[in-house]
């Protein structure tokens, strides 16, 4: 915003301010995980992020700074509304949190599952009366918040230039599947789609490529309970962190998004699409997206339906050039990010514009 300071705070020390940025500052505050906390009333997620250290900074930054408006990411980071008077808050829910956990109660009642949804569902409506404005990621996300002072929809988005679609040939029943196994959420879709759809493939000599984030294994371990997946089989393929994936992209036939539960966007189906993609996926992996089945990408719930999907993009050359094409044209006109950064821009200065005060307390 011109005459406007800006910067960041952030829990992750390798981030260095790039060349040329816009941001004045940049503070890190270095953030310790453990997954031996006490038992608390909070979500884990909380008492993860909650640090006296990070409290000082922003707070330190505020007063120096003097900011209009404090940009809060993740439904957690809502614990530090109250260092940012007078700067008016925006909490950006990625997803509604406590609706992810109640989906994946109903798939598996364990008992941690039901405890943290309890525990998401308090924190996160007491979460968005505390903040000036609640930013959702779809429509249908903003319905389900309630007692808010204000709530905004901006969708997530892709950069058009940087996803764009190659001239590379795909390799032939190759499949992509992006997500980082630290969200519990795409240990499940695996374990769903290795059970369910994988061994439906076989006579087609399939590879799967996984992108799995760092430390995958780790947290493979961490939810063992919770999930079983087997990556130790013929014709898959497991990465961690990866800088650039547009080259997984390019090589991919076909990329899947086989989630059971899901909120907020999923925004590697919008890199996909950028990219010109044949996409299968549950209906969950496209929630909150204004996407056509048949059209913009292939929906399928079912083990045998997802299989037969794949297996016809495989060899359906036309449909599959239909499915890419037309992926690239809906990225490009409802999820680029100038058109969404131009409305993110007016809501900052709608709320500058406002006297009002913020509302007083804190999530807890």
């Amino acid at each position: 915003m011109p005459g406007q300071k800006t910067g960041v705070i952030a829990d992750r020390p390798e981030l260095r301010r790039p060349a040329g940025s816009p941001t004045d500052e940049v503070v890190t505050v270095r953030r310790t995980g453990s997954h031996a906390r006490p038992s608390s009333k909070r979500p884990d997620a909380v008492e993860e992020f909650d640090l006296p250290e990070f409290h000082a900074a922003l707070k330190q930054t505020c007063d120096k700074w003097q900011p209009g408006i404090v940009q809060l990411e993740f439904t957690q980071m809502a614990v530090y509304a109250e260092d940012c008077p007078p700067a008016k808050t925006l909490l950006v829910e990625h997803d509604i949190t406590y609706d992810l956990y109640a989906q994946m109660v109903r798939q598996k009642p364990d008992w941690q599952t039901r405890q943290e949804h309890k525990r998401w569902l308090k924190f996160e409506k007491n979460a968005w009366k505390h903040v000036n404005t609640v930013i959702t990621m779809s429509k249908k996300d903003r319905k389900m918040v309630t007692g808010a002072r204000h709530t905004k929809t901006l969708e997530n988005g892709v950069d058009i230039e940087r996803f764009s679609p190659s001239t590379d040939v795909a390799e032939p029943a190759r499949i992509l599947f992006i997500g980082s196994f630290a969200h519990l959420p795409n240990i499940l879709a695996m374990e769903w789609f290795l059970r369910e759809v994988w061994p439906k493939l076989a006579h087609l000599n399939p590879t799967l490529h996984l992108i799995c984030g760092s430390r995958y294994q780790f947290h493979l371990e961490r939810f063992r309970d919770r999930a079983t997946v087997d990556l130790d089989q013929p014709g898959i393929e497991v990465e961690d962190f990866v800088s650039d994936v547009r080259p997984a992209y390019r090589r991919a036939a076909v990329v899947i998004a086989p989630l059971r539960a899901s909120a907020g966007t999923n925004i590697k189906i919008m890199e996909a699409m950028a990219m010109g993609k044949a996409i299968v996926s549950t209906t969950g992996g496209v929630h909150g997206l204004d996407v056509k089945d048949g059209t913009d990408v292939v929906i399928a719930d079912l083990g045998h339906e997802m299989a037969a999907a794949i297996a016809d993009l495989f060899t359906n050359t036309a449909k599959r050039r239909f499915l890419e094409q037309q992926a690239r044209t809906t990225a490009v006109s409802r999820y680029d990010w100038d058109a969404i950064a131009t409305r993110q821009r007016e809501l900052y200065e709608s709320l500058l514009k406002k006297s009002e005060a913020r509302p007083s307390g804190r999530a807890h």
